[in-house]
């Protein structure tokens, strides 16, 4: 199992609520995890996500465990969260290879291996100073219901998830690989635009030269973002909105979590999709996650 003292979990608390189940299942997971942040001085979700992962990063914890205010798990489901590898699926560590090899390995059995690391666990019962190497899965995702009736599994959201810091590290390090297209300024593009070109068939010189003196290739630039708060430089591994087109140019809007995860994404991390957990997502009610085979799906 992973080491406890290595765990931090936090629970964004944006209007200052936290609900009571929640709490409870925090309670009866003490032991697995070291400590708990619940910061509530931040509305804006996107800004509040990449606070707390600057504050991880800032730490000396290994493994971020992210859960939704209004999202409630058993200690069965945070030990299924913190459990390195999920063992009850077979993956196909090399898919095509395996799609050539065996006809059990089909694309809707053998999903891809998650992305792992190799760290030092521990094993229940045992004292933590007695440790050995063993692989971990570096992204974990659960998921749980829409608030309402359809019971329409969350895919890749945020409310229940686990993250080692060498996925934000790698998010980090993420450049533009450049390629068929550059940047220019929209005004001086479509202002040539307008121009006719006249008998010559040729543009004004002062107007292309202006165009090609905007042009901008990102070829080797960060991917991601760095803001300014407080007086502290933040990465912002967790874009929303249309931020989303600096990344993906035909992206449509996204939430926060779906921008984290176009990011793991374009930095090859694959994630381990649970679904054996059972939460519910609280909001006029109670709403469970059935799983894959009662509403939910994979």
């Amino acid at each position: 199992m992973l080491d406890p003292r290595t765990i931090l979990v936090a629970v964004p608390c944006y209007d200052g609520k936290l609900m009571a189940e929640l709490a409870g299942g925090l309670l009866s997971s003490l032991g697995l995890f070291a400590a708990t942040t619940l910061p509530t001085e931040c509305s804006h979700i996107s800004l509040q996500r990449n606070l707390i992962a600057a504050q991880f990063m800032d730490s000396r914890f290994q493994w971020l465990v992210c859960i939704d205010s209004d999202t409630v798990p058993s200690r069965g489901d945070m030990e299924l969260l913190l459990e390195p590898c999920d063992s009850s699926i077979d993956y196909a560590e090399d898919l095509e290879r395996a799609l050539d090899q065996d006809p059990r390995f089909s694309r809707g059995h053998a999903p891809p291996c998650p992305s792992r690391i190799t760290l030092a666990q521990v094993t229940p019962g045992r004292p933590l100073s007695e440790q050995h190497l063993a692989a971990a899965d570096v992204l974990v995702a659960a998921e749980y219901s829409f608030k309402n009736d359809t019971l329409e599994p969350v895919k890749l959201g945020m409310g229940f998830v686990r993250i080692h810091r060498s996925v934000f590290e790698r998010l980090q390090q993420l450049k533009h690989d450049g390629g068929s297209t550059i940047e220019v300024r929209r005004d001086l593009f479509e202002r040539l635009q307008g121009i006719h070109p006249g008998k010559t068939g040729h543009y004004p010189r002062a107007e292309v030269d202006a165009l090609l003196a905007s042009a901008e290739d990102k070829a080797g630039q960060p991917r991601l973002w760095q803001v300014s708060h407080k007086g502290r430089m933040v990465y912002d591994y967790f874009p929303s909105g249309p931020l989303l087109s600096q990344f993906v140019p035909s992206a449509e809007w996204k939430g926060e979590d779906h921008g984290f995860f176009t990011l793991c994404m374009l930095a090859g991390i694959i994630p381990r999709i649970e679904t054996r957990t059972r939460l519910i997502h609280m909001g006029r009610k109670g709403y469970p996650y059935l799983g894959p085979d009662q509403g939910g799906g994979q």
